[in-house]
């Protein structure tokens, strides 16, 4: 159909194998559609595009169809973006729901990953969209599953309590007439701990080993059992062992009643359930984590775009106001040419966090690799530091060849991140040595600190999200992600990255980058998975002696 009509817009990039993709597209824009169009074609996913203007031929398609995925612009004349999205989740909640935009800010775009929506796409990076809409599709998947096993998993438990009436561990027999309880079968003692002789024939006998928490709910659940019509009576509780610990049971008895329809009898059975439920602690032990994980990555977000972008362009704009004076002094603009530099790399640094923040629990961090002067980045780093730093010696040596591909903006920040962490973890009175070394395949790059090496049992774990060092005499607050930064980054460039510490020594960080990307991580980036080739990196911790070190 036309973008702003009514009738089927036929957008379908060519089919591969396998059935193509159904998306409902919501986009009052023919161009913006065929962008999107052209975007998943050109990313290998065949699919057959629905694309709708507005609010009622959105309603209708939703009603008629059952979609895949649904890619939607947040900004429709008479319909935004969160109606949809709330829209969608009425009717099929369980379908990926992604936003391609062109106007949708950071604040707006945490809010609705909150209310439900997949993931976000910017208009002027739709090549995102390939690798964005693979993963939605992959947690869709995933949820599907999950609750295809929830539902067997059901069914299962259903079939077995029908098939088990009355046949757990142990079985009891109680005369509610007389309250006499008889037990059955050798297995009372593997829930009670007590041999069958040694187990009283009364219900009062039960009644006392129930533990005194949960006694009066246990009784009074029996008793709503025997006032109404049920025949079936289950509950689950503790009871006292003979070895004075106590044990998780699960109870259920078949309730007999008389011409009257007053209960007279309970035939039941009884099994230990104390490893489910020390599991089922367990579990909710991780969902509270995984929980307290996402609080923070919402609050990491906050902080980042909050916090630090508006000082950044205080910043920017009075460096540019500098810069721009007539009557400013050489060295004055060489100093406010350098502040705009380290600002402008710093809000890149924090947009790129920001995309790191939202996809750290699945996805790498991409970069695009250009030509290259790898001993030009190298000074250029150094200088920054230099000026920041004004204290502190900062020795460089370079040699051999350092022309090569690589994302610079990236690996300035890998370079910034070590050479700030050497410079922050080490004595004042003691030079920083930067060592570049182009050899026939690859570059080499050692940052090398003095001072007190990293301690033997941080030392595995410095290239962990969220792992910080301890700073003796200053406040930091850091977040500990900059080693992990580093570490992604120089895999995403097929690369790897170790340290080393000792007293002899000091700390060494040593990169090593391929001239040129490897086949896998080429094939990687052509094929837009999320996540790059894991290659292994080494840390020596056998010559490491005391104290602590890390990158914030």
């Amino acid at each position: 159909m036309s973008a702003r009509g009514g009738a089927a817009l036929d957008l379908t990039p060519a089919p591969a194998a396998g059935r193509p993709l159904s998306i409902l597209l919501l986009e009052d824009s023919a161009l913006d559609a065929q962008l999107v169009a052209a975007q998943l074609e050109e990313g290998g996913l065949p699919s057959t595009l629905e694309c709708v203007p507005g609010r009622a031929a959105f309603t209708a398609a939703l009603a008629k169809g059952k979609f895949d995925l649904i890619l939607s612009d947040y900004n429709v004349p008479g319909f935004d973006g969160m109606s949809a999205l709330e829209a969608a989740q009425a009717v099929c909640p369980d379908t990926p729901f992604l936003f391609v935009s062109g106007a949708l800010g950071e604040d707006r775009a945490i809010e609705l990953l909150k209310r439900g929506a997949t993931d976000y796409v910017l208009k002027d990076r739709l090549e995102r969209l390939g690798p964005s809409v693979r993963r939605a599709l992959r947690e869709a998947e995933g949820v599907r599953l999950r609750k295809r096993t929830e539902e067997a998993l059901r069914r299962s438990e259903e079939r077995y309590q029908l098939v088990a009436h009355a046949s757990f561990d142990a079985i009891w027999d109680w005369d509610l007439q007389t309250d006499a309880m008889h037990w059955i079968g050798d297995a009372t003692e593997e829930v009670f701990g007590f041999p069958l002789e040694e187990v009283a024939a009364d219900a009062a006998w039960w009644r006392r080993h129930i533990h005194v928490e949960d006694r009066e709910r246990v009784l009074a659940g029996l008793q709503r059992a025997f006032d109404s019509d049920d025949d079936r009576w289950q509950d689950e509780y503790r009871v006292l062992r003979k070895d004075a610990s106590y044990a998780y049971v699960a109870a259920q008895g078949c309730i007999v009643r008389g011409a009257s329809g007053g209960a007279r009898r309970i035939v039941g059975a009884m099994r230990g359930i104390t490893e489910r439920r020390q599991a089922e602690e367990e579990r909710q032990r991780l969902v509270h984590e995984a929980q307290a994980r996402v609080e923070f990555e919402q609050q990491l977000i906050g902080i980042v775009s909050h916090d630090l972008r508006n000082p950044l362009a205080a910043i920017l704009t009075g460096a540019s106001l500098m810069l721009r004076r007539e009557d400013i002094q050489p060295w004055h603009a060489k100093a406010a040419a350098r502040i705009l530099s380290a600002a402008e790399r710093a809000t890149r640094m924090i947009r790129d966090l920001l995309d790191f923040t939202q996809a750290r629990m699945g996805g790498g961090i991409p970069v695009e690799a250009e030509p290259c002067d790898f001993h030009a980045l190298t000074s250029q780093v150094v200088e920054e530091a230099r000026t920041t730093h004004p204290e502190r010696t900062v020795l460089v040596e370079q040699t051999g060849d350092g022309q090569g591909a690589w994302d610079s903006d990236r690996m300035a920040q890998v370079l910034s991140n070590i050479l700030g962490n050497a410079l922050k973890y080490s004595p004042e009175d003691t030079p920083v040595r930067v060592e570049s070394r182009g050899e026939t395949d690859a570059l080499v790059v050692r940052v090398v600190n003095g001072g007190e090496p990293i301690a033997p049992e941080l030392l595995p774990r410095i290239f962990e999200p969220l792992q910080r060092g301890t700073r003796v005499g200053r406040s930091e607050r850091s977040i500990g992600l900059g080693l992990y930064i580093v570490r992604q980054l120089v895999l995403a460039h097929g690369g790897t990255v170790d340290a080393r510490s000792s007293a002899e020594e000091g700390t060494v960080f040593t990169v090593r980058l391929p001239r040129v990307p490897s086949r896998e991580t080429a094939a990687w980036r052509a094929s837009g998975q999320v996540r790059p080739p894991e290659e292994p990196h080494v840390v020596a911790a056998s010559d490491a002696g005391p104290g602590a070190k890390s990158s914030s």
